[in-house]
């Protein structure tokens, strides 16, 4: 049955209606979740500290619509995910901590663990979700076990692994915007030892947005995506197992992302009237985008005297460029300024991509257990070399300059963690890491460029730690309390040649929260509050008076907030859930100042302005951004869903329901009255037939069903720029599993 979730106002309601389907079937229980989120496994309710998950099942149906990893946003508490570069280089945000830098090695502070590899590069999460098993959500600093950007906390994704019991499926679809899909997986044994799993997803979109300066007509939004997994399992002796993988996804499109010049009013919050996200204006006659992406890991687990060694290694490269009307407008003008779909006397047309990327990963783990206590010690390592390629474009599509960004990054840390049980209540868990990080940058100018060489050295090496208690008030409630700390190590850019750098930043966080198994298990109920103060945190001051991107490090950053989630399954046919967060963020930096947009028309600033200068395309205003929330950090998520099925003699049917609620929040670190991603509700529906037997299932299947578009981000150096969220989409899904 789907995993849903409802709204905290209709959770109390379904409480006090709980006694009347208690008596239906005593034997009704929520099913058990397993997690990895200690690298180890457990149950959710056993690990002490906040973690989501969101089932296999769950994801497929968020993803129905060819959607991608961004569908997650919102899903769980404090979770909000977005891109400035469409379907590629996402970003990642928990309890209001992100970074909306578009660079394409910038630095994030959430961890993409992906089958327990991270992937360090923003290129390298652009992923496609198929044949998941589970996705964990683990919130606040990760950086005992994890390590590295891990200060706002981890999204962990794990895929089926090969088993001996044959198993897959293959599941196609149609919708709007000429959108079909198609994927698919198969497993099983080979011979006694081994297993293998493949899995493939295929993804085509047509055109279906109107570029005004061709005339009418559909002739941009069109993109494909392929992407395969290969899994072998075997056991190599009785003590000795091994899982090797190799993974691949090639993705091509026309537009990486469509800007819409001016879609804001000065003055006023919000898309303009008579927005239309079907029509764009973009002079720019080349545009697109490309990414190929190769992958392999080997993991091999030996068991030896009550131990169990772990070594996981992997390597992963990509090669990827996009580019696009970043003015969003066909040039004019005075005639041009302020115009929807116009930008004044000259055009910006720039593309970035990886020319030659690759990672490699080492991690080993030691891990044992008596009656009372669970240990793991480990080390790691990261290599990762990079070229960024940044061009300017004329409208014709003829490069202006290549300027290159070769960046080396080496990380080395060693890990461990205990946890204690005092006694049959009462646990603690420690843990520490050391990292060592060094990190070099060089600036190459290429062909007409005018950017000077240079390069930049950081390092730093730095300390984390946990210290977590759980009690077990009663089998079905236990409370426990948590200190932690994180680092995000130093970071460095050199887009176009504007280099700059970051220090290392240091989140310290405090975290009491419960968990709870209600009504004999047909309820769960987890729920945490938190506060946290993060020295020297990376910031990015993204356009201003360009089109590009400066490193800060704010003095210090405070946050609060809490989180809550709750289930029912109310009866055998109904089931309930909800989650609800609120994150309070402030910058404490007397002395951080940023530039204010120098679009045209100029936007409205609420911030101070403290200097005045003259720069590239005009005037330049610098604003203090003390006491400001972070940029793309809403107070409030909210999601809550219902999932109703219907048995018939054979088969049944089945409908659910999910809302999600994201409040406004800045897009950037200043505050303006227009750039301002507006608060909005995104409803999905998903209709259909299911036969469990057969293992046949058809589906209606509905995304942003009310058709909310509303401004995700926006570019403030040439004019109002927006871009926004996917529109409404309407599909058909069949599926079959085996």
């Amino acid at each position: 049955m789907k995993r849903v979730a409802l709204s905290l106002a209709v959770l109390s309601a379904a409480s006090m209606g709980s006694h009347t389907a208690l008596a239906q079937s005593s034997q009704l229980a929520l099913e058990e979740i397993l997690v990895t989120a200690q690298k180890r496994e457990q149950t959710l309710q056993q690990v002490p500290s906040a973690v989501s998950a969101i089932s296999s099942e769950q994801v497929q149906d968020f993803l129905g619509a060819g959607e991608n990893i961004r569908a997650l946003a919102g899903r769980v508490p404090s979770l909000q995910i977005e891109s400035s570069n469409g379907r590629q280089s996402p970003r990642f945000y928990i309890r209001g901590l992100g970074n909306f830098d578009f660079d394409v090695n910038a630095t994030q502070p959430v961890s993409l663990i992906f089958d327990e590899v991270s992937l360090e590069n923003p290129v390298l999460k652009s992923l496609p979700l198929f044949d998941v098993e589970r996705v964990e959500v683990l919130k606040g600093p990760q950086g005992t076990l994890f390590g590295r950007g891990t200060t706002a906390g981890v999204v962990k994704i794990d895929t089926v692994k090969p088993s001996q019991e044959r198993s897959g499926y293959v599941k196609g679809g149609i919708g709007s915007r000429e959108t079909l899909s198609l994927e698919g997986a198969l497993g099983g044994a080979i011979s006694d030892t081994t297993s293998i799993r493949g899995a493939f997803s295929y993804l085509d979109r047509g055109e279906w947005l109107d570029n005004t300066i061709n005339g009418p007509g559909d002739d941009a939004g069109a993109f494909d995506e392929f992407a395969y997994r290969i899994q072998l399992q075997t056991e190599l002796s009785d003590s000795l197992s091994a899982l090797f993988k190799l993974h691949g996804f090639h993705q091509e499109g026309d537009q990486p992302q469509i800007f819409y010049a001016n879609a804001f009013t000065p003055g006023i919050e919000g898309l303009r009237p008579g927005f239309n996200e079907e029509v764009f204006s973009h002079d720019q006659q080349v545009s697109g985008f490309e990414l190929d992406h190769i992958g392999a890991s080997a993991k091999f687990d030996l068991e030896w005297r009550g131990l169990e060694l772990t070594s996981i290694t992997a390597f992963d490269t990509v090669d990827s460029f996009s580019q696009a009307d970043i003015d969003g407008g066909i040039q004019g003008g005075p005639e041009a300024i302020g115009q929807l779909g116009g930008q004044a006397f000259f055009s910006v047309s720039s593309g970035d991509g990886l020319s030659d990327h690759s990672q490699f990963t080492q991690e080993y783990r030691l891990s044992g257990e008596t009656d009372n206590l669970f240990y793991q010690v480990g080390a790691y390592y990261l290599d990762e070399s990079i070229t960024v390629d940044s061009v300017n474009f004329n409208n014709d599509g003829s490069r202006v300059d290549l300027t290159q960004a070769v960046q080396d990054t080496t990380s080395l840390a060693v890990f461990g963690q205990v946890e204690f049980a005092i006694n049959e209540q009462t646990s603690i868990t420690a843990g520490a890491r050391f990292t060592d990080d060094d990190k070099e940058l060089e600036v190459v100018p290429g062909p007409g460029s005018f950017a000077p060489a240079a390069t930049i050295d950081a390092s730093d090496s730095y300390f984390s730690w946990e210290l977590a208690v759980s009690y077990d008030a009663t089998d079905n409630w236990s409370w426990y309390g948590r200190a932690a700390t994180a680092s995000r190590g130093p970071v460095t850019l050199g887009r176009f040649g504007f280099t700059s750098s970051a220090e290392t930043e240091e989140i310290l966080s405090f975290e009491v929260g419960f968990k709870a198994d209600l009504l004999d298990g047909r309820a769960r109920w987890n729920s945490a509050i938190y506060t946290y103060t993060i020295d020297d945190q990376q910031l990015t001051a993204t356009g201003g008076t360009g089109n590009t991107n400066e490193l800060l490090n704010a003095a210090e950053v405070d946050g609060a907030g809490f989180e809550t989630e709750f289930e029912f399954l109310v009866s055998e046919s109904l089931r309930l859930s909800a989650n609800l967060s609120y994150n309070d963020t402030e910058i404490n930096d007397p002395n951080l100042n940023t530039e204010l947009c120098s679009s045209n028309p100029i936007c409205t600033s609420l911030d101070p302005i403290v200097d005045t200068f003259q720069g590239f395309f005009g005037t330049v205003n610098l604003v203090s951004v003390d006491g400001n929330p972070l940029p793309r950090a809403p107070e409030w998520i909210a999601n809550f869903s219902v999932d109703y099925t219907y048995p018939l003699e054979v088969g049944s049917l089945y409908a659910n329901t999910d809302w999600n609620f994201r409040s406004d929040s800045n897009i950037f670190l200043y505050e303006s009255v227009e750039f301002v991603a507006e608060q909005r509700w995104i409803g999905g529906l998903r209709v259909g037939y299911q036969n469990e037997d057969t293992g046949f299932d058809v589906a209606l299947v509905g995304r942003n069903i009310t058709n909310e578009i509303v401004a995700d981000g926006a570019l403030d150096f040439l004019n109002q720029t927006a871009f926004i969220n996917e529109p409404r989409f309407w599909g058909l899904e069949v599926s079959k599993k085996f």
